[in-house]
């Protein structure tokens, strides 16, 4: 039995650990597998359960269940229902008010190479790529976790400088990080805490937040992004990777942001959890957040995304807008600029 065997595998080593889990198999072994991939249920996979909500929904052979019923079995309806609302809108950027937040040559030698990049109000600007693209060093120095060695960024038309994280949190500036459990979550600390942390950086630690305004903030967002279980002061390494995810989501709501930067916002959740997130994304765009959205989920980012950002070799290489945002055209713009680079 492998309770996620993959979550933190690339490419080459899932399919080492398949070819393992083949043989396996055919030496006669059981093998149940317990995943969110659902490319990989079909990989390795002869039949498949669905639970929902504790409760068995059904189970299948998987040559006779194609991958959009298996979706429907795990949701229904309502991850359809988002994408096809984003794509009925094609919200191009010519829509938008003038972006506040500018970032000109933008760049770290050795990291990103200088790129320039704007955030309207109300406007989701996804960012894609393959694995080591730059991603994630991109949302580093637009958080002040990396710092810029060349460009300038601008909010409202003034200079700023973001040297260090609370130098964006000062500018109301969110991050959630890839990296949920090492990076997002402080384990031992009960919800409340976590939810609390960005409020209380913001204020200052000279200045402590009281017990009483941690628990009630906490139930505020407890009630609103339904985290479960709904306990304040259960300690959050034992909530669900959805759960501990929606609790960082609530800590920079918390600090009611002007730019939140969400780098593989559902990465390793169930797919419930998923389509939560991205309802919420879409809510928070429509009261008039900036958002930037990392992720490795294509489909994702055309469900969600008013412009795509593609990068390539650390280097950010086209832009697409409206109707130009596809996957495949996402995809074809990585091919063409690896095609440019062989040349």
């Amino acid at each position: 039995m492998l309770d996620e065997p993959t979550a933190s595998l690339d490419g080459k080593e899932v399919e080492m650990l398949f070819g393992v889990l083949r043989k396996l198999r055919d030496d006669g072994l059981g093998i149940v597998i317990i995943t969110h991939f659902l490319n990989q249920v079909y990989a390795i996979a002869d039949q498949v359960t669905v639970l929902r909500n504790g409760r068995l929904v059904g189970t299948r052979a998987l040559v006779d269940l194609p991958q959009l019923e298996l979706i429907s079995m795990m949701l229904g309806r309502e991850l359809q229902h988002i994408t096809r609302d984003h794509q009925a809108e094609e919200q191009t950027v010519e829509t938008l008010a003038e972006a506040p937040i500018r970032f000109t040559g933008y760049g770290k030698r050795g990291s990103v190479a200088p790129f320039d990049l704007s955030v309207r109000p109300g406007e989701v600007v996804g960012i894609a790529g393959l694995l080591g693209s730059g991603r994630t060093e991109t949302a580093f120095l637009l958080f002040g976790i990396d710092r810029a060695d060349s460009g300038s960024a601008e909010i409202d038309g003034k200079p700023v400088t973001l040297s260090s994280p609370e130098a964006a949190i000062a500018n109301r500036f969110g991050f959630c990080p890839e990296e949920r459990k090492t990076d997002g979550i402080i384990g031992d600390l009960s919800v409340a805490d976590n939810i609390a942390l960005a409020v209380q950086a913001r204020q200052g630690w000279a200045k402590p937040i009281s017990s009483r305004q941690k628990r009630a903030l906490a139930q505020d967002f407890i009630r609103s992004l339904d985290i479960r279980p709904a306990d304040a002061d259960r300690p959050i390494k034992f909530l669900s990777g959805g759960n501990q995810q929606k609790a960082i989501l609530a800590r920079w709501l918390a600090t009611e942001p002007r730019l939140l930067i969400l780098d593989e916002p559902t990465r390793g959740i169930d797919i419930g959890a998923h389509a939560e997130i991205l309802k919420m994304i879409e809510r928070l765009c429509a009261e008039g957040m900036s958002l930037i959205v990392i992720s490795s989920e294509l489909e994702e980012l055309t469900a969600v995304a008013h412009r795509v950002i593609v990068l390539s070799d650390r280097r950010h290489v086209a832009e697409l807008t409206g109707s130009e945002v596809s996957a495949d055209a996402i995809m074809q713009a990585i091919a063409g600029s690896a095609r440019t680079e062989a040349a």
